[in-house]
């Protein structure tokens, strides 16, 4: 049975998770978007799967391939790593 805190962890919602439904929108591939910020697939993986921080260069990169600002992302980050704390 799980507890409290694992259901919480689970139903956590990472930055990663807007990131890959602003390229599902989009249709762009998460090749291209690691192509786009001159990163390596595998660290746009580990971003996306919350395993990576989100650093402001990252929010600053996504804000130019994306058209989102960097405060959204540095919040979004923010607020994802608080809540794991918490948990």
């Amino acid at each position: 049975m799980a507890t409290d805190s694992q259901f919480s962890k689970e139903m956590l919602s990472p930055p990663g998770d807007t990131i890959q439904e602003t390229i599902d929108t989009i249709q762009m591939t998460q090749a291209e978007l690691a192509e786009r910020l001159g990163r390596p697939m595998e660290k746009l993986i580990d971003l996306i799967k919350g395993r990576e921080p989100l650093t402001r260069k990252t929010a600053l990169l996504l804000e130019r391939v994306l058209d989102i600002p960097v405060s959204f992302w540095l919040n979004r980050e923010n607020a994802y790593r608080e809540e794991i704390m918490r948990i």
